[in-house]
C-alpha cells in the first residue's frame, strides 16, 4: 500500500498529493480485481480466485485508511484547488470499493460455474462477452479519466452507462425467452442473471465518479449539483457517444 503520512496532516498540498497516489493505486488494484474475475468466468482457476480475495483486502484497507486521514485533512484550512480534490476524493473512493466488491462477486459466482458444471448457450456466451467488454472500457475509462482528472474522458462514461444498463435489461428478456424455449436451464438463468446485475452495478459506480468529477468542478458539491450536472451531460456530445457505443456492443 501507498503511505499515508500523518506528518503531512497539517500540509494539505503535500497530504493531497499522497492521497491522489494512494487511490490510483487502490483504483489499479480494483480494476485488475475486476479483469480477474472475467477471467475466472471463462476459466475458473483456485489461483486467481485466491487473487481476488487478497486484492480485495488492499482495496478494503486503502478506502478505511484514505476515508480516515481525508477527514483529518478537511479539518485544516486549505484553498478552494484543495478542497475540491479533498471533496473528488471523498466521493469517489467508495465507489472505487465497491468495484472491487462487485470482482468479488464474480469471483464467487465463476466459483458456482465451475463447481456445478453451469454451462452456458452459446447465445448466452456471445451477449455476456459484449456486456463484460462494455464494462471493461467503462471502468478503463473511469480509472483513467481520475488519474488524469480528464473531465473530457469523463463525459464519455455516462453515455456508456445508459447503454449498458439496456444492455443487461434486454439480454434478461433474451435469456427469459431462451429459457422458454428450453434453450437454457433456471439454475444457468439465476447466475446469467447475477452476472448482469454486477455488471450494471460497476457502470453505475463508474458514472458516479465521472458525474462527481464534473460536479465538483464547482465550488462545493450536493445533490442538486451532482443532479445538475448529470442532465447537462445529455447534449449534442452525450448523444453522440450513445450512438458510437451503440455500434460498438452490439447484441
Amino acid at each position: 500500500m501507498k503511505p499515508l503520512e500523518e506528518r503531512f496532516v497539517d500540509h494539505p498540498s503535500l497530504a493531497l498529493e499522497q492521497c491522489h497516489d494512494a487511490i490510483n493505486d487502490m483504483a489499479a488494484k480494483a480494476k485488475e480485481n475486476l479483469f480477474l474475475s472475467f477471467g475466472l468466468i471463462h476459466s475458473f482457476s483456485k489461483e486467481n480466485y485466491e487473487r481476488i480475495q487478497l486484492i480485495e483486502n488492499v482495496v478494503d484497507r486503502y478506502e478505511d485508511k484514505l476515508g480516515t486521514y481525508l477527514l483529518k485533512i478537511t479539518g485544516k484550512e486549505m484553498n478552494d484547488e484543495q478542497n475540491e480534490r479533498t471533496g473528488k476524493f471523498l466521493h469517489t473512493i467508495n465507489d472505487f470499493e465497491r468495484i472491487s466488491d462487485h470482482a468479488v462477486n464474480l469471483a464467487e459466482v465463476a466459483k458456482e460455474i465451475y463447481e456445478k458444471k453451469v454451462v452456458f448457450s452459446d447465445d448466452a456466451k456471445n451477449e455476456l462477452c459484449v456486456v463484460e467488454n462494455a464494462v471493461a472500457e467503462i471502468v478503463t475509462m473511469a480509472i483513467d479519466s481520475f488519474i488524469n482528472n480528464d473531465l473530457q474522458l469523463a463525459e464519455k462514461i455516462e453515455p456508456l452507462e445508459e447503454l449498458i444498463d439496456y444492455l443487461c435489461e434486454e439480454l434478461k428478456l433474451h435469456h427469459i425467452q431462451r429459457l422458454k424455449k428450453g434453450f437454457c436451464s433456471i439454475s444457468s438463468g439465476f447466475i446469467f442473471n447475477d452476472i448482469l446485475n454486477n455488471y450494471e452495478r460497476i457502470a453505475d459506480h463508474c458514472s458516479n465518479i465521472a458525474v462527481a468529477m464534473i460536479a465538483l468542478e464547482s465550488d462545493s458539491f450536493d445533490t442538486h449539483e451532482y443532479l445538475d450536472s448529470l442532465k447537462q451531460l445529455k447534449n449534442e456530445t452525450y448523444a453522440k457517444y450513445f450512438d458510437v457505443y451503440s455500434r460498438k456492443y452490439v447484441i
